[in-house]
């Protein structure tokens, strides 16, 4: 990448007028906006040549109240839009003008519009990925958005280069509106720091005048980088400041509304999350406390209490949560308190697109639509993805591959990404060694062993869609730089359970077993939720018919269909349904020995980031052969720690270039 000033080069990105063109759609009109230069050519943004979304989709409207609430999480980088997805073909300018649009909405109905941010805005998109550090220009165009509240997650904690940008770029930028509670940072004088401005925010609201007290927490995150400090929610409620702090403002000030957010899912399995709120109800009895989370990549919301809900929106700008409250300053009534969830609180979740966004701003047109700011950001992105070649296409995707949406289980379901990688992908590695290749030597693959390749499906983090495989394509679906590992010569039959030991389902994670899981936060919500649902297919029959009767007559497209606990209609978007199929902890490639013959022994390869998770399968396997274990564990060495050319984005690319270079290629399976 060239050495670029984009501080001052984002700076001079101005839009100096608008071209329009008419699409009519049954009476109404709408307009596609387009950016004239200088010299007055025509030049499409990056948002309005994605593909359109439907603007005939039945949608259901916004509740505004007195306290309305935009909130976004888990964006990882997403400022794009989805370029092959309509549903979420916005981009992060047309994210900017509906939220100035929603705010001059709401404050002209005499509201008040609060913006939300749980964090995790790293690793997933090549905006984000490309650049050193990870965020040095994808930052710049998410702070362009005009929030209230924001915090950390831990993706901004993985690298010590991405921490110190964030602490020293981002946190100034919004000053008092970065807080975090129990997550530090070690600052270059070698002082512990909070990773914020402040650990609490007490403000009022412009409008209403609402006094709100704002609190952030991150899960018990233990990945950090040796700069990162975080306080498990379990003591940081024991520690003598909070209680202060809280003792202070529940006895002292007036507070009309704690709103607490962090990135830690809302559901009420996850026990911190309750933890927390016992401990902050224990303070605040009688006042609302709306929670907003993040992490686990899903659309969810939890009642926590008569007078406590909590909202999480989702991932990748899919999704822009909306929540509103109204009646919430005077709750000592007890009816009041027992109506406040069902009459106070709307919930929804917008879909990330022009015709949601100018619908609940109520914009006609897209010319009305558009903000200068909104234009200016949408440019800004256009610029950095043409610098970053993001557009560079190496060839055709001929179908949608999905994660969970197709069954992996079934061999005859040729839209199963995972089956895919695992039968086309995964057979392309090789060993070869970078960094390593004067301190070790290269593993010997002489062909008489067959060969296993294991990876965990948390490295595999979003589906892929028919269209340009582009560059930024190889981090949508994984962007992690992960390097390979082998243990030469495991026996055949040992090598052969170590898949099904991994996948079997909670026993991973029992007594004695790896701390982490090898699935997504995003896959282990969905296999709970197709767990649970036992007979999917009536759950779905019952559930479509709901949504249905609800909208008669309308054609429906596949898309979001949340089930939370206010109940299943809290999409904006009126959807059918898309089928979940549980997802595996891990795949496994296998291919034979000499001849393609089955051998006596086996090399087994996997990420260096699962190890433990292989050597414990592996101890498992071996049984009481505990000297056998011993001497194979003692062979891991690195098979391949080529990291940016051999990860798995990587070896999709080069299937595509040999395999899918032309449009309308067949895929071959």
């Amino acid at each position: 990448m060239r050495n670029i000033n984009w501080a001052v080069a984002l700076a001079a990105l101005v839009t100096i007028g608008v071209f329009t063109v008419s699409l009519k759609n049954e009476g109404r009109q709408y307009v596609y906006g387009r950016f004239v230069d200088e010299d007055h050519s025509i030049r499409a943004t990056i948002q309005h040549d994605a593909t359109w979304p439907d603007f005939d989709e039945p949608l259901r409207d916004l509740r505004l109240k007195s306290l309305n609430f935009l909130h976004t999480t888990d964006t990882h980088g997403w400022y794009l839009g989805h370029l092959n997805q309509k549903q979420f073909s916005s981009d992060w300018g047309d994210y900017i003008s509906f939220g100035i649009n929603m705010r001059d909405l709401v404050e002209s109905e005499g509201g008040d519009l609060l913006l939300v941010d749980t964090g995790d805005r790293h690793d997933g998109n090549g905006l984000s990925d490309l650049t050193f550090p990870h965020g040095e220009l994808s930052d710049l165009v998410f702070m362009r958005a005009d929030y209230d509240l924001i915090t950390v997650g831990n993706h901004e904690l993985y690298e010590e280069t991405v921490s110190k940008y964030e602490y020293e770029k981002m946190v100034p930028y919004y000053g008092e509106r970065f807080i975090s509670t129990n997550v530090e940072y070690l600052t270059d004088s070698g002082e512990w720091r909070i990773f914020g401005n402040s650990t609490y925010r007490y403000f009022e609201t412009r409008v209403n005048g609402y006094k709100v007290l704002s609190l952030s927490f991150l899960f018990n995150f233990l990945g950090g980088n040796s700069r990162i400090r975080v306080t498990p929610i379990s003591e940081i409620i024991r520690k003598k400041w909070l209680t202060d702090l809280l003792t202070y403002y529940s006895e002292e000030m007036p507070v009309d509304a704690l709103v607490v957010f962090g990135h830690i899912p809302v559901t009420r399995d996850w026990e911190e999350s309750l933890i927390l709120h016992e401990f902050l109800r224990s303070y605040f009895p009688d006042t609302v406390i709306q929670y907003f989370g993040g992490h686990s990549h899903i659309r969810d919301f939890a009642v926590y209490d008569e007078l406590s809900t909590a909202l999480q929106s989702g991932r990748y700008c899919e999704t822009v949560g909306f929540l509103s409250l109204s009646n919430f300053t005077d709750l000592q009534d007890s009816e009041a308190r027992a109506q406040f969830t069902s009459e106070s609180i709307q919930r929804r979740y917008i879909d990330f697109n022009l015709h949601s966004f100018m619908h609940h701003s109520k914009k006609d047109t897209i010319s009305e639509f558009n903000t200068r700011k909104g234009l200016a950001v949408s440019k800004d992105i256009e610029g950095i993805a043409n610098e970053l070649k993001l557009g560079d296409i190496y060839g055709y995707v001929p179908h949608n591959f999905y994660m969970s949406t197709a069954n992996y289980f079934d061999k005859s379901d040729k839209k199963s990404l995972l089956r895919f990688l695992e039968e086309k992908i995964l057979v392309q590695l090789e060993p070869k060694l970078c960094s390593l290749k004067d301190r070790q030597p290269l593993y010997n693959e002489t062909g008489e062993n067959s060969r296993s390749v294991i990876i965990n499906t948390g490295s595999i983090r979003y589906d892929m869609y028919k269209g340009p495989f582009t560059r930024n394509a190889l981090f949508t679906v994984s962007p992690f730089s992960n390097k390979w590992k082998v243990i030469p010569g495991v026996p055949r039959k040992m090598a052969a359970r170590l898949q099904g030991i991994l996948n079997a389902g909670a026993y991973i994670l029992s007594s004695g077993g790896p701390s982490t899981s090898l699935l997504s936060p995003h896959q282990e919500a969905i296999n709970m939720k197709v767990e649970e649902e036992g007979e999917t297919l009536q759950k779905r029959g019952e559930l479509q018919q709901t949504i249905m009767d609800t909208d008669k007559g309308k054609r429906l497209s596949f898309g979001y269909t949340t089930r939370d606990e206010l109940g299943v209609h809290g999409d904006d978007t009126i959807h059918r349904e898309l089928p979940n199929f549980h997802v595996p902890n891990v795949i496994q490639s296998f291919e034979g020995g000499a001849k393609g013959k089955k051998t006596p022994l086996t090399d087994v390869v996997f990420y260096d980031f699962i190890e433990s998770h292989i050597l414990w399968a592996l101890k498992i396997a071996c049984g009481d052969d505990t000297e056998l274990y011993e001497s194979l564990a003692r062979q891991s060495i690195y098979y391949n720690d080529c990291a940016k050319e051999y990860n798995v984005g990587h070896l999709l690319k080069l299937y595509v270039e040999k395999n899918w270079s032309e449009r309308g290629s067949e895929l071959d399976m």
